[in-house]
Order: C-alpha cells, then sequence, then structure tokens
C-alpha cells in the first residue's frame, strides 16, 4: 500500500511539472549543443561577453558559431594539470582561473599562455569555487577552507587553524576549525560571506584573521551558495534544504531568516542563485532543473520546471543573466538553453487541433472581418476558422454553412481569403474554383463547369476587389472579372502580338491612378491600364526578362506605398522598386543587404514602414526622410515570440492597427506602433575571435609564427603582420548574441584597399584577404543583430603585409645601385628595343606582301629561262639576273622563315642543358623592362639539379614571349611571379601577374594570329603574333599551355614540357655526331638527275616556240593541262613546256573542269589561289569523280605553310611545289610521275597479260593509274631496293623518292596511316615472313641480316610486334605442317 501510494505521488508530481513545462511564461531559443558527450558543470560570461564552459573534458569558450577547446592532449600536453574544471572566474588584468580537480589553471586571454598552480596542501587540489572581490583578489574555495591568490608573489595563503579564529553563533572564540568552502561573495562593505558543506555560513572581515559564524541554518549547516540582492538580502542555497532567505545579514544574531518550503529530494539542492532585473525575479539551478521566485511577493513560492518545452533541465550545474533579460541554464548533459524573459512585441495564437486528424503544414492564407474570428486557409488542404478569444478552431465543413459544400472540394489549399464590400467571403481554391460564403447563408461555388464565364480554370489563386467593385480573379491560366452585378467575363490580355491571357496569376493589386498589377508566376508583372468594362481601352504592358525591365520571370506580389513607390517581391529575386523614369523594377536585395533572395509578403503600416516576410525572419524596413536608403532593417524570429518561422506567400492581413501573418500551425499578430515604446536594451558586444593564415587558425600556429604574426591573441590584437610567404589570411568576428545568429549581419572596410563597406553574405562572419599588395592597412568592422542598430568595434586593427625581399628597403637600396650602374646600359637598351620594334613591324608588313611577290618572281624566272634558249649569247646578263631573283627569293623566303617561326613550324631539335639557369637568366635578361614599369619580377626556383632535355632556341621564345606579355598588359607598380618544379618525366613554369587581365571574349582568341589585345591601352607596342607563336612552340615542344585570367585581377600561364630524351622522336634530338637531319638540297639534286635522264643526247637544244595562239606540238607527247590566273606566267608556262608536251591552259578551275572533261589528259599543274575555283576545289573535285581520280595532279603556289601542304596532299594531290620554281624542278616532278604512271601500267600489264589492243590498255591505265597506288608501289620498291642496308633511313628514303622528308611523311602518312620509319620497317618484317615461309630452317640471324636488321634480339621483338609471334616459334609451327599424302 504504501508503495502504490509513493508510485502516485510521483506520477503526480512527474505530471504537474509536465503541466509546469508547457505553461513556461517565457521564450526560449533551442539549446546549445557545447560537448555532446561531455559533462558541463560551470560557465562564466568575461567582460567582453565571451561565454566559457567548464567540462570534465577541459575548457570551451563559444562565440556564437564556434567551441573553441583548451585541454590537455598528446598535441597541447601540460595546458591543464587536470581536464575536469570546476569553477571559473576572471580577473582585472584579463586572467582567465580555472579550478581544476587537481590544481589551479591562469590562462591570459591577451596572450594565450597558461600557468598551473598547486596550493600547498593536498587537500586542495580540487577548486570548488574561485572569486573575485571588488580590488581584484582571487579568492580560492577548497576543502581545507578559505585561500586568496598574492599576485605579487604568485604564493597563496589559507586561512585555517594555524592563523586564523572563528567566532561561534554563541560568541565563543576558538581557532579555526576544518572548513570545507562551496560560495564566496561579497557585501558591499567589503566583507566577504563564506558557504560552506557543513560548517554553516560565515562573514569574514577583510584585513584581519577573525571569521564570524551565523545562526544554524538546517540540520547538516549546509550553505552550498549565496546571492546578495538588490535589497541587500542574503539568499543562501544549500544542499538538501531548500532555500534561505536572511534579510538582514548585516546582523550576525538577529538575521531574520525565512525558510521556503522545499521537498526532499525535489529541488532541494539549489547551486546557484542570480537575479532577474527585467522580471524583477529571481532564478536557481539545482539538481531537479530550474525555477524562479517573484521576490517583491511575499508569500510567492518558487516556480519549478523539470523541462522546459522538449528539453530537460535534469542536474542544471549553473545560471548565468546577462542583466538584459537573457538567462542561460547550463545543463551536466543537456546542453545550454538560453530563456529570454523580455516582453515580446508578439502575440502567438495557437490552432486547437485536439479534435482534428487534418495534416496541417502552415496556414496559407489569412482573413479577419471583426478582430475575434481568423479565416484561414491551410496547406496541404483545409480552410479553418478560428476565434482566439475562445481558442476554438473549426475546420472545413464544421464551420457554420460550410456543411453543403463536399468535404472532397475541400481536399486542397485555399490560396486566397478576401471580403467583398457587400460582405461576401470569396475563399480562392487551387482546384475547385471559388467558395462563396454570404453573411448568414449557406457557402456556394462558382466553377467552370457551373460559371463558366466568371471561372476558366478552376485552379483559382488570388481574388481582389478593385476600388470601382470589380472582383479581379487570377487563375493558373488567365484572368477574369465579376462586375457589381455579377456579371463576368475572362479578360484577353495581349501586348502587340503576344498573348498574356494564360499567365499563372499569383496576386493582384491596385495603385493610386487605378492601374491594374498582376504579379504572375511565369510572365512577370502585367500591368492593365483602361476602363475594365470597356475592353478596347485596356492596355498591357509587360515587365519581365525579354523586355529587361523586370530581371525575372516570377513576381509574387506588388504593392503601391503610401510615398507612391511602387514595390514587387518575387520568389526568386527578392524586393524590387519601380522606377517609373526608366519604367523598369530594379532589384534592392542587396542594396538593403537583405538575406537570401526570396520575400513571400509585403505590408506597410501606418508609419510607412515595410513589412517582408522571407525564409529566414519578419524584416522591418525603417524609413526615415530619405526616401532612397533605409534608416533602419530591424529582423524578428523564433526568438522574438513569432513561432516557428515558416511563411508561405501573402500571407497576412490588416484589422484596425493590427497586422497579422500566418505562420506554421499558428499566427501571431502585433500592432507596429508598439514597437517603438519596447525598451530594446541589447547591446551584445562585437569581438576579433580568429586570425586564420593559410586556412590555419591562429590557435594552431607554431610558436614562432604566432609571435610575428601577433603579439596578442586575436580577441586582443591591434596590429596583425603578415608575411610575403603568407598567401591568403581572414580575420574573424563574432557579435556575441548566442540566440539565432543568422539574424546577425557583418560589415568590414579595410582602409587603404576597399573604398566602401563590404558586406558579408548571409551566415559569414570573416573578412578575407588574398595576395594583398604589401602596405599597412587598417580594418574596420561593423555588425548588427538585426534588430537595426549597428555597432562598430571600438578600435581599428592595423594590418601590415610585408613585402617580399625583393621589394624590401635593402633591395630597393640595391636596386638603386644597379640602376645607376646600368644606366648607360639601359640607354643601349632602350635603343635596341626601339629597333627591334621597328623590325617587328616591318616584318609583318613584308610577311604580309611576300605572297604576292613570289608570283612575278616566278614570271621573271621563266622570261629568262626562254630568253637563255633564244638568245644565249648573253649568258652573263642572265647570271647577273638569276643571281639577284635568287637574292631575292632568299629574302622573301627569310621573311617566311620568321612568319613560320612565329606560328612555330621550325623543326625541334632538343639539347640537355640545365633549365633552372636557363630561366634565371631569361628572368634576368627581361627584369631592367620589368624594372622600367617599375614592376617586380620574382623567381621561385627548386633545389634540383636542372640537367634536362629543351630546345634552348624554342624555349627562349617561349619565356621571352610570356615574360613581356606579362609586362606589357601589367600595371605600374604591379608584379609577375615566375616559378617552376622539375618533376621526373616535365617541368611545370608557371608565370603569373597582377596586371589588367582579360575578358572571356578576349580568352577565346587568346592565341589567334595577330590578335588585337589591349596594349595600345598599356601605351606599349605589340605585333599580334607572341601569344600565337607561344601557343604553336610549346605544341611542338610535345608541351601543354593553360592560361586562366580574371579582368582586374591578373593573369597566370602554367606550361607543362617534357623533359625527358625519351619524350622526343630521334629527329628532335641533338646529337653533334651526326649529319643534319634534314638536307635541302635533296629534291634540287633529284631535279639535276632527273633532267639529264629526260634530255635527248645531243647537245642541240630545241627551241622554244614563240607565244602564239598555235603551239608546235610533238608527236606521241604527252597531254597536260596548265591551270593559272597570271596570264604573263600562263602564256610562259605554254611555251616553255610546249617543247616536250602536249599543253592545254585554263585561268581558273572552272574553265579546267571544261577541258578535262573534253581531252583525256595525262596530267595537271594548276596553281592553288585562282578566282572562281581554286586549285584546292579543282584537285578534290577530280579526286572524288571516278573517272578522273587516278589522273596526276601537281599544285603550283606562294602558300609554304605545313598545313598548306597537308590540306593538299589530303585532298590528293600528287606533287605540291613552292613559287617562285625552277622550270627544270617542274619538268622533273611532270617527268616523275609520268614515268611512274606508264610503269604502274606496264607491271600490271605483265602481270595480268593483258591484251594490247589500244582499248584493253586504256582500260587498264584507267583501272591502274591511281596515284596513291603507284607511290605506294614505287616506294615498296625502293625500300626492297635497300633491304639489307641497315642504315637506310628516312634522309635516304625521300632522297631516292626526289621529295621532301616533310613531304614524304604527309604522303606517306596520308595513304598508309604510318609513319615514313613504320612503314620501311613493315616491308622489312613482311619480306622476312616470306622468306621464312620458303625456309623455315633458315637461322634468325641471317633472316635479320637480310632484312636489314642490326640484331637479331631487336629483330625478334619487332617480329613479335607485327605479326603477335617469335620468327623462331614461326618456323617451327612451319615445320610442323607436313604434306598429307593420299594412297
Amino acid at each position: 500500500m504504501k508503495s502504490t501510494f509513493i508510485h502516485i505521488l510521483v506520477c503526480l508530481i512527474c505530471f504537474v511539472s509536465q503541466v509546469k513545462a508547457l505553461d513556461f511564461p517565457y521564450r526560449y531559443l533551442p539549446p546549445i549543443t557545447i560537448a555532446p558527450t561531455e559533462e558541463a558543470s560551470c560557465m562564466l560570461f568575461d567582460k567582453e561577453g565571451m561565454m566559457w564552459v567548464g567540462t570534465n573534458a577541459g575548457v570551451k569558450s563559444y562565440d556564437g558559431y564556434h567551441v573553441k577547446t583548451y585541454k590537455t592532449n598528446a598535441y597541447q600536453p601540460g595546458i591543464l594539470p587536470n581536464n575536469t574544471i570546476r569553477s571559473i572566474a576572471e580577473d582585472h588584468q584579463d586572467n582567465l582561473w580555472q579550478g581544476t580537480r587537481n590544481g589551479l589553471v591562469r590562462m591570459n586571454k591577451r596572450t594565450g599562455k597558461f600557468k598551473t598552480f598547486f596550493l600547498p596542501d593536498e587537500s586542495q587540489r580540487i577548486i570548488y569555487t574561485l572569486f573575485v572581490s571588488k580590488d581584484g583578489t582571487l579568492w580560492i574555495g577548497t576543502d581545507s577552507g578559505l585561500s586568496y591568490f598574492n599576485s605579487k608573489t604568485e604564493t597563496f595563503y589559507t586561512y585555517n587553524n594555524k592563523n586564523a579564529w572563528l567566532i561561534d553563533e554563541d560568541g565563543s572564540r576558538k581557532k579555526m576549525p576544518g572548513y570545507s568552502v562551496k560560495a564566496i561573495i561579497e557585501d558591499r562593505n567589503g566583507d566577504l560571506l563564506i558557504g560552506t558543506w557543513s560548517s554553516g555560513l560565515m562573514r569574514f572581515h577583510r584585513g584581519g584573521n577573525t571569521f564570524y559564524r551565523y545562526p544554524r541554518l538546517n540540520a547538516t549547516n549546509s550553505a552550498y551558495s549565496l546571492f546578495l540582492d538588490k535589497h541587500q538580502r542574503l539568499w543562501v542555497g544549500t544542499w538538501g534544504y531548500g532555500v534561505v532567505r536572511l534579510d538582514n545579514p548585516g546582523n550576525i544574531r538577529q538575521t531574520e531568516m525565512h525558510q521556503y518550503p522545499y521537498s526532499t529530494n525535489h529541488f532541494d539542492t539549489f547551486y546557484k542563485i542570480i537575479h532577474d532585473p527585467v522580471t524583477k525575479t529571481l532564478w536557481a539551478c539545482t539538481r531537479e532543473g530550474a525555477c524562479y521566485l517573484e521576490e517583491d511577493m511575499p508569500n510567492a513560492e518558487w516556480k519549478r520546471y523539470t523541462s522546459i518545452g522538449n528539453n530537460p533541465l535534469n542536474f542544471n550545474n549553473d545560471i548565468a543573466t546577462d542583466g538584459k533579460g537573457n538567462i542561460w541554464l547550463c545543463t551536466q548533459n543537456n546542453g545550454i538553453l538560453q530563456v529570454n524573459t523580455q516582453p515580446s512585441l508578439f502575440k502567438l495564437w495557437n490552432l486547437d487541433t485536439s479534435h482534428t486528424h487534418l495534416t496541417i503544414n502552415y496556414v496559407y492564407s489569412i482573413l479577419t472581418t471583426d478582430g475575434e474570428n481568423f479565416w484561414l486557409g491551410l496547406n496541404p488542404y483545409g480552410i479553418a476558422l478560428h476565434n482566439r478569444k475562445t481558442g476554438k478552431t473549426l475546420f472545413n465543413q464544421e464551420i457554420p454553412g460550410f456543411d453543403n459544400i463536399p468535404s472532397r472540394d475541400l481536399t486542397t489549399s485555399i490560396s486566397d481569403i478576401v471580403q467583398r464590400s457587400n460582405g461576401e467571403i470569396w475563399i480562392a481554391n487551387n482546384n475547385y474554383g471559388v467558395i462563396v460564403k454570404p453573411a448568414r447563408k449557406p457557402a456556394y461555388q462558382l466553377m467552370h463547369e457551373t460559371h463558366p464565364n466568371i471561372v476558366q480554370d478552376n485552379f483559382v489563386n488570388t481574388i481582389f476587389e478593385s476600388r470601382d467593385k470589380v472582383m479581379w480573379i487570377g487563375q493558373r491560366n488567365g484572368l477574369s472579372i465579376v462586375t457589381p452585378d455579377n456579371q463576368g467575363h475572362r479578360v484577353t490580355m495581349k501586348e502587340g502580338k503576344k498573348d498574356l491571357s494564360s499567365c499563372d496569376i499569383r496576386h493582384i493589386s491596385q495603385d493610386k491612378k487605378g492601374n491594374i498589377w498582376l504579379a504572375t508566376d511565369n510572365e512577370g508583372i502585367i500591368r492593365i491600364s483602361g476602363n475594365v468594362r470597356n475592353k478596347k481601352t485596356l492596355k498591357f504592358k509587360q515587365y519581365n526578362p525579354d523586355h529587361h525591365n523586370f530581371a525575372i520571370d516570377d513576381a509574387t506580389a506588388c504593392l503601391e506605398d503610401s510615398r507612391g513607390r511602387l514595390w514587387a517581391i518575387s520568389n526568386s529575386g527578392g524586393l524590387f522598386l519601380y522606377n517609373k523614369v526608366e519604367d523598369r523594377f530594379e532589384p534592392k536585395n542587396h542594396e538593403y543587404h537583405l538575406p537570401g533572395d526570396r520575400v513571400l509578403t509585403i505590408k506597410e503600416d501606418e508609419n510607412g514602414n515595410l513589412w517582408l516576410t522571407t525564409d529566414y525572419a519578419l524584416v522591418n524596413i525603417i524609413w526615415g526622410n530619405d526616401s532612397e536608403k533605409p534608416k533602419d532593417i530591424t529582423y524578428f524570429t523564433s526568438e522574438d515570440g513569432i513561432g516557428n518561422v515558416l511563411f508561405s506567400p501573402n500571407t497576412a492581413c490588416w484589422y484596425g492597427k493590427e497586422l497579422f501573418f500566418g505562420s506554421r500551425t499558428s499566427f501571431f499578430s502585433f500592432m507596429p506602433s508598439m514597437k517603438t515604446k519596447l525598451k530594446d536594451n541589447r547591446s551584445p558586444k562585437l569581438v576579433i575571435t580568429d586570425i586564420i593564415i593559410d586556412d590555419q587558425s591562429f590557435a594552431l600556429l607554431d610558436s614562432i609564427d604566432k609571435e610575428e604574426i601577433s603579439k596578442e591573441t586575436p580577441g586582443y590584437t591591434r596590429k596583425i603582420t603578415i608575411p610575403a610567404r603568407v598567401k591568403k589570411f581572414s580575420v574573424e568576428f563574432s557579435l556575441l548574441t548566442y540566440g539565432n545568429t543568422e539574424k546577425n549581419v557583418y560589415a568590414y572596410q579595410l582602409e587603404g584597399y576597399d573604398e566602401d563597406w563590404q558586406y558579408c553574405n548571409k551566415g559569414t562572419h570573416k573578412a578575407v584577404f588574398q595576395n594583398l599588395p604589401s602596405g599597412t592597412y587598417h580594418l574596420r568592422v561593423k555588425a548588427t543583430d538585426g534588430y537595426g542598430h549597428w555597432q562598430e568595434l571600438p578600435y581599428t586593427i592595423s594590418i601590415k603585409v610585408l613585402p617580399p625581399w625583393y621589394a624590401s628597403r635593402i633591395a630597393f637600396m640595391l636596386y638603386i645601385l644597379m640602376l645607376i650602374g646600368g644606366i648607360f646600359g639601359a640607354a643601349r637598351w632602350y635603343k635596341e628595343r626601339v629597333k627591334t620594334k621597328n623590325s617587328l613591324q616591318m616584318g609583318v608588313i613584308l610577311t604580309n606582301i611576300t605572297h604576292e611577290l613570289l608570283t612575278p618572281l616566278t614570271v621573271i624566272s621563266a622570261t629568262i629561262y626562254k630568253l637563255k634558249a633564244m638568245a644565249p649569247q648573253y649568258e652573263e646578263d642572265y647570271l647577273v639576273m638569276d643571281s639577284n631573283i635568287n637574292r631575292t627569293t632568299r629574302l622573301l623566303r627569310q621573311i617566311l622563315e620568321v612568319r613560320k617561326s612565329q606560328a612555330g613550324q621550325l623543326h625541334l631539335l632538343v639539347s640537355r642543358g640545365n633549365l633552372i639557369s636557363f630561366i634565371e637568366e631569361a628572368c634576368e635578361n627581361i627584369r631592367p623592362m620589368a624594372e622600367h614599369q617599375k614592376i617586380t619580377l620574382s623567381l621561385e626556383k627548386p633545389r634540383t639539379e636542372g640537367m634536362v632535355w629543351f630546345d634552348a632556341d624554342k624555349m627562349d621564345k617561349i619565356i621571352y614571349n610570356l615574360l613581356s606579355n606579362a609586362i606589357k598588359y601589367n600595371k605600374v607598380g604591379g608584379k609577375i611571379d615566375v616559378s617552376f618544379s622539375l618533376g621526373k618525366d616535365q617541368a611545370v613554369i608557371t608565370i603569373a601577374d597582377n596586371g589588367i587581365g582579360m575578358s572571356k571574349e578576349k580568352m577565346q582568341h587568346l592565341y589567334t594570329r595577330f590578335f588585337d589585345g589591349d596594349y595600345r591601352k598599356q601605351n606599349m607596342p605589340g605585333t599580334g603574333i607572341g601569344l600565337s607563336l607561344t601557343h604553336d612552340l610549346v605544341k611542338l615542344h610535345h608541351g601543354d599551355i593553360r592560361c586562366e585570367s580574371q579582368e582586374g585581377e591578373g593573369t597566370t600561364f602554367t606550361l607543362t614540357l617534357p623533359i625527358r630524351k625519351s619524350a622526343y622522336a630521334p629527329d628532335e634530338i641533338d646529337n653533334s655526331d651526326k649529319p643534319n637531319a634534314v638536307n635541302q638540297e635533296a629534291i634540287r639534286q633529284a631535279s639535276q638527275e632527273t633532267k639529264q635522264d629526260s634530255q635527248p643526247a645531243s647537245n642541240d637544244k630545241p627551241k622554244l616556240a614563240p607565244v602564239r595562239q598555235s603551239i608546235f606540238i610533238r608527236k606521241n607527247a604527252s597531254k597536260i593541262l596548265v591551270v593559272e590566273d597570271n596570264e604573263e606566267l600562263l602564256a610562259l608556262m605554254l611555251q616553255v613546256l610546249s617543247k616536250n608536251y602536249h599543253v592545254f591552259t585554263a585561268k581558273n578551275g572552272k574553265q579546267a573542269m571544261s577541258i578535262i572533261m573534253k581531252e583525256k589528259l595525262d596530267l595537271v599543274v594548276s596553281d592553288v589561289m585562282m578566282p572562281i575555283m581554286d586549285g584546292i576545289e579543282l584537285t578534290k573535285q577530280l579526286k572524288s569523280d571516278k573517272s578522273f581520280w587516278q589522273l596526276p595532279i601537281i599544285l603550283l603556289t606562294a602558300k609554304n605553310k605545313e598545313e598548306d601542304k597537308t590540306e593538299a596532299y589530303a585532298v590528293g594531290a600528287d606533287a605540291y611545289i613552292n613559287k617562285p620554281f625552277k622550270f627544270d624542278e617542274l619538268e622533273v616532278r611532270i617527268n616523275a610521275l609520268l614515268a611512274n604512271r606508264k610503269k604502274m601500267i606496264e607491271k600490271i600489264q605483265a602481270e595480268i597479260s593483258l591484251q594490247t589492243s589500244a582499248e584493253d590498255e586504256a582500260q587498264a591505265a584507267l583501272h591502274l593509274s591511281n596515284p596513291d597506288q603507284a607511290f605506294i608501289t614505287r616506294a615498296t620498291e625502293v625500300v626492297m631496293q635497300h633491304l639489307a642496308d641497315g642504315d637506310y633511313n628516312r634522309e635516304a628514303f625521300a632522297k631516292d623518292m626526289a621529295m621532301g622528308e616533310s613531304t614524304l611523311y604527309n604522303k606517306v602518312k596520308a595513304t598508309t596511316g604510318q609513319t615514313v620509319i613504320a612503314f620501311i620497317t613493315s616491308i622489312r618484317l613482311k619480306e622476312a615472313q616470306r622468306i621464312i615461309q620458303s625456309n623455315p630452317n633458315i637461322l634468325v640471324s641471317d633472316v635479320a641480316i637480310q632484312v636489314g636488321f642490326n640484331t637479331p634480339k631487336y629483330f625478334s621483338k619487332c617480329f613479335k610486334k607485327e605479326f603477335g609471334i617469335f620468327p623462331k616459334e614461326y618456323a617451327e609451327q612451319l615445320k610442323d605442317i607436313k604434306p598429307v599424302n593420299y594412297k
């Protein structure tokens, strides 16, 4: 029976506690989780407002954003003698004292240094309490009694039975007995009041050594906590006996003691007591929870709470207050709960959902007609009618007059509710049209099925009544109106040819001029002007991105305020203001520093101030005299009593002077006029919390770096020094509000760098700086806690960015000496530079006209060739002419070589050299140019051996071009950083500047030849070919070049180049013992040999025919067609070539095609650049026609780029000759192609035993004279002739084929897909296979020698790669195949 009674009693207590928790009268925030798995025992707010919490895992600081822990561990040994913190106090010298289970620790907050002190007696290891008196003395409570710390000698003095006396409650005097101190406070006279574990309450007069004991308080004489109120009454919290109040503590014998009721083991142990001046209440933390007492009520009792909301408060070990209505309850394992006792501006009205099963996400729309009953549209579905006086809520068909509305029609969202001027309530239903509720009559529906003229789309979003009493119905797919006589029709909206009638309307409003403004979800904003009853007068104006007058396509609402300003809000663009002059809406979120980009509701109060709802808060924009810029902006969140923040679009309404907003499962109201009457005594401090160097917190830096950067910790520093090696640093700050830190807004300005305040993004509370120029700056910081009052850091922080060593004072002195010593050299350099500039500019001009000069030279050369035959007696004059033609040609070729060099088309020739020294020398060579522009050039090089393989000539051009480019496009006083690293296989070179940078548009044309950069803006010369040349040279070097640039900030080029010898082809490696890999005279020598073979044995040369309409034609001569648009050259070629060939002529490709269709030709010689149809197009058409694809074609051109040659061979050209050319060379090419064609025909005829009939011979020639096939056959024959020659290489092969090496490479690659060496090797291996097939017993070494391999091992390796089997294994397989004998 007894146990049952106790069980019932416990249940009742729990029930009462829960009820109390639900009735907790003050606002509170979610708990702060300092250490989820650790136990908190004490807390303290220092004089800056920083929160410190003592735990069993060290002491922790919390600034509202981050928790920092100070404890002893493997990485920070010896900081604390024990990680369990029992007490914390702050003295007057910025020291934080921490009492642990094993000694006392002093942390200097200014320097960040820790020092441990051990009191002399073993019983003084555990520090229970710490107290700093008014004079700055630190008092310590331990099991050995009261001690104080002498800061001068850094020693402790303890009052015990050796040096102190006790005057007992009966007046007797005796030696101080043992006592354990748990609490220490100071009264206004400077006396100390001492609370002990079991020795009662004592008073100590400072300056003496006598203690006075108060009368016994309880059975164990426990005085665990002490508090003196403003009336100097002493409140004593005991261990197990509740609270005792001494109304006259100054009189030890007549204290007027008052014991407050308590229950054993239930709110009977009081750890700490504080006072809240806002509510004039005492607050206490206990083992079971928190409680408060109204101090001025004589018979008041402690109101106890074991939990607040869903937050348990058991083992509420400590409590603190800022004296301004904020109280923090520190629990052992459940975090720190913040309670706000300030009266709230807002009244919260919760819906009574106890009798409904509706799921309510949030209130979707709201309307009141009498200030008592509220119509609420709900999401995801339903409607409610709430009476805020009775607290009763009716849902759906429970509402009078709604019983005839089908329940199905109430299972969707209600997005708008309005009252018509006749008293009717109109409700916008998101699937079932409009519900109309007349006064004292049943509700009915307007749907498309029953009222098609009124409702076009049953998905109704919004309803609005204009001043002429016309009802506007905004739907998902259009707009309808209802006139006062209840006639309805759809509004057709068109602007020009664009039909806007199907827009998704979300809100409708009217301005003072009578214009209707539609906020839509897909067509921006639409303005309707004119008389809606006269459709012809209606005009429509759209505002959206296409018209460049509204930045986005969706709008939530429009509002014209009392000052005539038109506002618009959006779900994706925030707040907009209409500019009447420019007829456009301008965004204001960034200008007003509004967080996020969503504004859901907008209302204006009677003072002309705006109220907005966002995703984060209720925002109040307050205007002063300046209508362009707000005076203040205030943010309200759940901390301020508006409930759980979850706003929906356009969910607000007015009644009288009271403004209502819908929220989650509630709505709240307030009177904006009362806002100014509330006392706002908040003044949280703004502090610097951290300095982050290259992403590393100041606390984690080593001691040397800390000393260099700041002599003091971040919270106290006034001067920061940033070494040159630091690329990025940031200063972190915090406004110590601890509540809803999302409301805090921060801004900073770095004087000397920022022209204006830089506002931080939402959630950001630090200033980040990267690559600051050297110099001294001053950092200013300001913040607001969301209540509209900005406060600035009371001091500025000096930030000194040190220059690199090369920009230091000593370095500049050296530079001055160097400048004086090199002034004459600089003058000479400048002279050479001007000379070089003129040469470059002239070179560009000459390069561009070179092609035009080559064709006339060809004409002159051909004329001299003809004159030699007609008048040989002038041989000496011809020699002079030839000499000058050759000289002119050489000069033009040199210009083209420069052009080739600029285009990166020179041959790569790498050798082994020191790349580090090379780049260092390159930088030094260009340094004067940089210094002339006052640009700092730095080089960061690796500390490794720099011997690698590279082409010094190409590398010099690359580095110079990039460095000179960085100088050209830099600013005076800028800098260029050159750095490179050497890896195993590649070198990475980076050249970065902080110049003018490039736009994305210019980056697209960065490597285009003659790209016109911004050098003129920089007053620098430029040719437009430097970067194009650099890009091609890097690619030639098998490397890669990347560019990153940002306009106004600078450009960075990164080169990646291979450095191993194996990365380059054999012909790209410079070996001094080998001859030049390129034989420039190969073609000329071959031409001379061919010419000698083709000329008659007689010394009598045939005379050239004069230029006539009819030309002498040799019998059986080959028919060739010459196509050339230059008439003089065409005539000369006709006369010269007619001696050996039957020549036809044409002036362009179109004429040539006409002749080819009529005549059976053997060969075509064509110019490339011609009008109507050029040579490339002519070749392409012939090679694509089955009737002419076998016809050999020689192309003549002044274009000499490799890509031009590649294009010619790609379309099927058989030869490619540059102008000016020698006619003997042309004839050699013609004869060679004709001879090859003839041999190929004869060979194939022999193989297939063709008949000699003219028809069959012509057919065979047509079928088998493919130039590509002839070329491969000829090439195979040439290789077979040198099969056993192991030294037969590409150079010799090209000479035998009478072709240049590059031409041979392109031809072989185009026809076989192989390189020249791979082609030769393939022929050798196929012949080896044939030899082994014919004689499987032959030795592998013999086969290797026969096919030109120097070693059998290399031969076997190549054979295996080609055929997938070693030659020896292949021979064995052949041996195993035995012939089958049939009997």
